[in-house]
């Protein structure tokens, strides 16, 4: 098969005629202020660790969560290891911060660590990194009504700390199943030009035993380097590929030879548009944007 460049058209039908344009609203924006007991459990960046992709990925990061289920909802996880949920209950105001969830471990005891992150994945389910190296599967309960205890359904060490972009549930499996997307930054020892560094993306699948209705296990686990932090990355919501929006691409590593060669970067300019790909491995939509499927 081949992967084409596509072109994004105009949908005349939906334009407006009479549209006089947008206005800059003079309306202050909403603006909360709460005393915490706790502070929120930031980290800085080590001296080793100030280059340009350690500075995008952590280095402005966003402390507070958002729930995308429930909107009136932010999370966040302070230096006692609390997740904290704070309620927005009218325009101007915030409720008092509740202790949903606590990390098992004291992950301040660790030199190499990153920020904790956590993304929901469905209404009743959740991903946590500790930022240690450490990923967590939690079924929260129904999030939207009375608050109910969140309980750990899988949590695994997986090297190196790594902070999580992107979680789903999957549809239409027998048993539930939950993909993540996880980005790491290593140390690579035979860039001597470049800043040292490359960029991982892990995808990993964490399934329910068959043999076991209860435990979970890791069934998917596929590795994609490359030399730049992702604008975007996602899985698609069927969980057959991921769709990354990058300034440089990115190569699979230990799966496939042929979907490496599909995504050289190195590749001659004149067939970026146009690759030919084998076993529909990765199909290059954009000169930036990938969307590379695990079929």
């Amino acid at each position: 098969m081949e992967a084409a460049n596509c072109s994004l058209r105009v949908k005349r039908p939906l334009l407006d005629p009479r549209f006089e344009g947008y206005k800059l609203s003079l309306e202050p924006l909403p603006c909360y202020q709460l005393e915490l007991d706790a502070a929120v459990a930031e980290v800085k960046l080590r001296d080793d660790q100030y280059t340009l992709e350690h500075m995008h990925a952590f280095g402005m990061y966003n402390y507070l969560h958002c729930d995308a289920w429930y909107q009136d909802s932010v999370y966040y996880i302070d230096n006692l290891g609390r997740i904290m949920n704070l309620t927005v209950m009218l325009d101007t105001a915030l409720g008092k911060p509740r202790e949903v969830f606590r990390l098992p471990t004291d992950v301040t005891a660790y030199d190499n660590r990153l920020c904790a992150s956590i993304h929901f994945t469905s209404p009743a389910w959740a991903t946590l990194s500790d930022g240690t190296g450490r990923l967590y599967v939690i079924g929260t309960g129904d999030r939207g009504n009375s608050p109910e205890k969140w309980e750990i359904m899988f949590n695994e060490e997986l090297g190196n700390p790594f902070i999580i972009i992107h979680s789903i549930s999957l549809p239409d499996s027998e048993e539930h199943s939950v993909a993540v997307l996880l980005l790491r930054i290593e140390k690579e020892e035979l860039d001597l030009k470049g800043s040292g560094f490359h960029v991982s993306l892990e995808w990993v699948t964490v399934s329910k035993k068959k043999e076991d209705g209860t435990k979970y296990e890791i069934t998917k686990h596929h590795v994609l380097r490359g030399k730049s932090v992702p604008h975007y990355a996602a899985i698609e919501p069927s969980g057959n590929g991921l769709m990354i929006v990058s300034y440089k691409s990115f190569t699979a590593v230990s799966i496939d030879q042929s979907l490496e060669e599909s995504m050289d970067e190195d590749r001659p300019e004149k067939t970026k548009g146009n690759l030919p790909v084998k076993g529909s491995s990765c199909a290059l939509t954009y000169r930036h944007m990938y969307v590379w499927s695990s079929h």
